[in-house]
């Protein structure tokens, strides 16, 4: 087919939209009443989706954030109220012994990877002397994980180059009692005072 009298090149009744041979459905020929009407219309409907989707993600973004905040509190009252309250006890009572040691706390750093976490580090012959080291120093410790919502416990009982350190257990922070923690304590010091054969 050549130009018409306008000037037009293609013609295209024979195309699917300018044909119709066979019914539509009805929400089709009202969709397809207002895409002819405007149709541009689509365009509308695409960002109104997006603006709904990006809205619902901004919700769930910010429950997240409210519970991640809700765990962190609730991991931070239990450390404060129980945990190194128990620690603190055990490390005088280690002192008293000719023990010694260091209770460690941090806070963490949301989005670094780095967890909110409770450690504390004993010495069977005084006290430690430069940087505690998990190769050499018997320790517990408590780090919160907010995305399993559990707190990770890991022990050492590594003492004059013997011993074993490493996970040892999930605690749910609500569940966390001071006893726990003594408990806890005690069995790495026991570990750790057995002198090799």
């Amino acid at each position: 087919m050549g130009p018409d009298q306008e000037g037009q090149i293609l013609n295209f009744r024979s195309s699917p939209r300018s044909s119709r041979t066979s019914p539509l459905p009805l929400a089709s020929q009202d969709a397809e009443a207002l895409s002819d009407a405007d149709p541009l219309c689509e365009v509308d409907h695409i960002f109104e989706m997006r603006s709904r989707g990006m809205t619902r993600s901004v919700e769930r973004q910010s429950d997240a954030n409210t519970e991640r905040a809700r765990l962190q509190a609730e991991f931070s009252a239990v450390c404060s109220q129980r945990v190194l309250p128990a620690m603190q006890a055990f490390l005088e009572r280690l002192r008293l012994n000719g023990g010694g040691g260091l209770v460690e706390e941090h806070d963490g750093v949301e989005g670094a990877g780095v967890a909110p976490r409770v450690r504390l580090w004993m010495s069977l012959s005084g006290e430690i002397i430069g940087r505690p080291r998990q190769d050499q120093h018997p320790y517990l410790e408590l780090d919160f994980d907010v995305a399993q919502q559990q707190v990770n416990v890991a022990e050492g009982d590594m003492w004059k180059g013997h011993g074993t350190s490493g996970p040892v257990g999930v605690w749910i922070a609500s569940e966390i009692t001071s006893e726990m923690v003594t408990e806890s304590l005690i069995d790495v010091l026991r570990r750790a005072a057995v002198l090799p054969v």
